[in-house]
């Protein structure tokens, strides 16, 4: 038994097929699963997408206004049927095909993708330096020693999911560092796993605004952190 997370933020373009191919995989492997996608205050048709889809496709469709990766992820975590959840970004940058079948079988775990151990397509040289000097900076002052934080590849198995979600406070993309540093204070057990990426040119990060808002929210977890 799974649920399938997939925070949306004005993805009408991919997500009708994406869901296509998400519901596919799980039914020719005859799982016990649900689908929830998070609409994360997209301002085009995705809402709209996601209501014909679903006359096709049983979803569970939720609505976060508020805009941020971090509260999209929180609220479908807060809704999540199953004690398996894996997370993926609507746009599968990293494809369905990298779930394996014995992670299913796993207690008081969070996997999370690696482009740094797996393979990485396509990413513009700037986006790969800027990646790299982030997690420097996450090495360095979180104790951390994963090579790829922020992949939107994580599979999580925890018996008390809501719980786990009630303590994540982060709103935008620095969620990851908070759901690793949440996982590594209570002593779920975290493994970073090679994945194959390939980047999306209509990616919704920006590097002008969004690394200083992934500063202030860094300095949010220390602070989080030695409370």
């Amino acid at each position: 038994m799974i649920t399938i997370l997939i925070p949306c933020f004005n993805e009408e373009k991919v997500i009708g097929h994406n869901i296509q191919k998400i519901h596919n995989f799980f039914e020719n492997k005859k799982y016990i699963f649900e689908l929830v996608v998070i609409n994360n205050a997209s301002t085009d048709n995705t809402l709209k997408v996601l209501k014909e889809i679903n006359k096709a496709y049983e979803i569970k469709i939720l609505n976060e206004n508020k805009k941020g990766k971090g509260n999209a992820i929180k609220l479908g975590l807060l809704n999540s049927k199953y004690d398996n959840v894996l997370i993926l970004d609507a746009d599968l940058s990293t494809d369905i095909n990298e779930l394996k079948d014995e992670w299913l079988k796993l207690k008081n775990s969070l996997l999370i993708g690696s482009r740094a151990l797996g393979e990485e397509i396509d990413t513009p040289k700037i986006r790969r330096l800027s990646g790299l000097f982030l997690n420097k900076i996450i090495r360095l002052f979180f104790d951390i020693q994963f090579r790829d934080t922020q992949c939107g590849f994580k599979f999580i198995a925890y018996e008390n999911i809501s719980s786990l979600a009630n303590d994540l406070s982060i709103e935008g993309f620095m969620y990851d560092l908070d759901l690793i540093t949440l996982c590594k204070k209570l002593r779920i057990d975290i493994k970073e796993i090679p994945i194959k990426y390939i980047f999306n040119k209509n990616s919704s990060v920006s590097l002008i605004t969004d690394p200083l808002v992934m500063l202030f929210e860094m300095l949010q977890i220390r602070k989080k952190i030695k409370s």
